[in-house]
């Protein structure tokens, strides 16, 4: 029996509403001439959902959620309840979006595989993707992993050849599993207990780190914008695409700065000047939630193995270069306070809880005030950005060409940037709350005038300081 951790199974417990707990990727392939129809599709992944058992597994919650949910086999896995395959229903990028923001809202089917795969065929007049390419989406539950997870899943979906066939789950009917949690009651209450009293003393070892100064704590708390209040239920999204090759040039001439500093900076730039060219100025600077993984520095079952860094963006810094820097020193500063074996082990504390008591901690945030108040809660947007290594997938034998992804929104979190890396190319795909932004389009022009002011300004300093040296010479 393959029971979900406290972490995994947040996301199964937290569906309501509006809040819909899912992961979206999106891969563009250049087909090469491939026949791209249903029976092919299915042909192409039947061999290779036998790897990892949850393609073919449905998530089974126990009876009054008195413990955690496990992965159950379907019996009756149909491939062809999970894939839909449709041409594109007009040129251009507009109808291929306007397709994918349907499957956006709507929830996974609880009694199958919690996964689908949408293929548009047919992709027509976008720019820099090939006529006749298709978008493949892969949408998949949160509770199955985080992006770093579901990666690795569409790195099965689309290997060149199918991996070896896994070992499934062991069924557990709904009745032992709730026998089994009457029975496991009071361990799981000792072990709670302990896992707190451990907690507690994590925190004092944390706070005094602090106080030495050994680790800093951010701010956590960031102006109100129009994108932290409550949800209005619909979603809209785009992607924008950048050189990837000119942000690796100015990382080469400023040594330590990260792909994601430089996003985290053309992010802050665009989010500022959308809200003050609707007179919306916020008091002080706006903050970012960044994802940033554990994997390989916790030890942990959990599919979603990350935290999330209270980044300083410093937007209300005007000059490019400094505000780069400022954002790094950010970002460092938090990569090193998780990396405190006290802050980093306190990461993975909610795994030792109870069902009941996640249960708790779920209806008592959906009680919270979100989106009153002059502040928000570790920052104004959502910034993740998830390693593909994309250019080595196939479908159907055609390569990829573009990715991207869409992160979800929700109360107090309406605006968030995915960003992903195929060759030369890199997407920033921004999902927002229409209500918050209606004009889509304006924001991703506030995105490519916000990279270019960042870009340029870091290749002229560099440049400047190259004549420098030229005349002294």
């Amino acid at each position: 029996m393959h029971q979900l951790t406290a972490t995994d199974a947040t996301h199964v417990l937290s569906e309501a509403g509006s809040h819909v707990s899912r992961i979206i990727d999106g891969y563009v392939f250049d087909p090469a001439g491939a026949t791209v129809d249903l029976e092919s599709v299915l042909e192409w992944l039947a061999p290779r959902i036998e790897h990892s058992p949850v393609f073919r597994s449905r998530i089974r919650r126990v009876p009054a959620d008195l413990d955690y949910p496990y992965w159950a086999p379907d019996a009756d896995f149909d491939l062809r309840n999970h894939v839909t395959v449709e041409p594109a229903r007009a040129p251009g990028w507009p109808a291929v979006r306007d397709r994918i923001v349907e499957i956006c809202g709507t929830r996974l089917a609880s009694e199958r595989p919690p996964w689908e795969v949408l293929v548009v065929t047919d992709v027509s007049g976008v720019d820099r993707v090939p006529d006749g390419a298709c978008v493949v989406v892969l949408k998949i539950h949160h509770a199955v992993g985080d992006g770093m997870a579901t990666v690795e899943l569409a790195r099965e979906l689309f290997a060149a050849q199918p991996l070896p066939a896994g070992a499934g789950y062991r069924d557990v009917s709904s009745r032992v599993a709730f026998g089994r949690a009457v029975l496991r009651i009071p361990g799981n209450a000792l072990r709670f207990a302990r896992g707190s009293l451990r907690a507690q003393g994590l925190t004092r070892a944390a706070a005094r780190a602090a106080a030495s100064g050994e680790i800093q704590t951010p701010r956590f708390r960031w102006p109100m914008t129009r994108f932290n209040r409550t949800h209005g239920g619909g979603i809209t999204f785009d992607v924008v695409t950048f050189d990837l090759a000119e942000i690796r040039a100015l990382r080469s001439r400023h040594p330590g700065i990260a792909v994601t500093d430089v996003i985290a900076a053309v992010v802050g730039d665009a989010m500022s000047s959308y809200l003050r060219a609707d007179g919306e100025v916020p008091p002080g600077s706006l903050g970012g939630k960044v994802s940033y993984s554990l994997r390989g520095a916790v030890d942990s079952d959990s599919g979603n193995n990350f935290v999330v860094l209270s980044v300083d963006l410093y937007t209300d810094v005007e000059d490019p270069v400094e505000r780069l820097r400022a954002i790094h020193d950010s970002m460092a500063s938090e990569k090193r306070r998780f990396a405190h074996p006290a802050v980093a082990e306190l990461s993975g504390a909610l795994d030792v809880a109870p069902a009941v008591y996640v249960n708790w901690l779920v209806w008592r945030r959906s009680r919270l005030p979100i989106g009153r108040g002059e502040t928000v809660s570790l920052g104004n947007t959502m910034l993740s950005n998830v390693p593909r290594g994309a250019e080595n997938m196939r479908f159907l034998g055609g390569r990829a060409v573009e990715s991207f992804g869409i992160l979800g929104v929700g109360d107090g979190s309406r605006l968030n940037h995915y960003v992903v890396s195929v060759g030369d190319r890199l997407t920033v795909t921004f999902a927002a709350d229409p209500d918050a932004m209606p004009d889509p389009e304006r924001y991703a022009d506030a995105l490519r005038r916000a990279y270019r002011t960042v870009v340029d300004a870091h290749l002229g300093e560099a440049e400047a300081a190259h004549l420098g040296e030229v005349d002294q010479a």
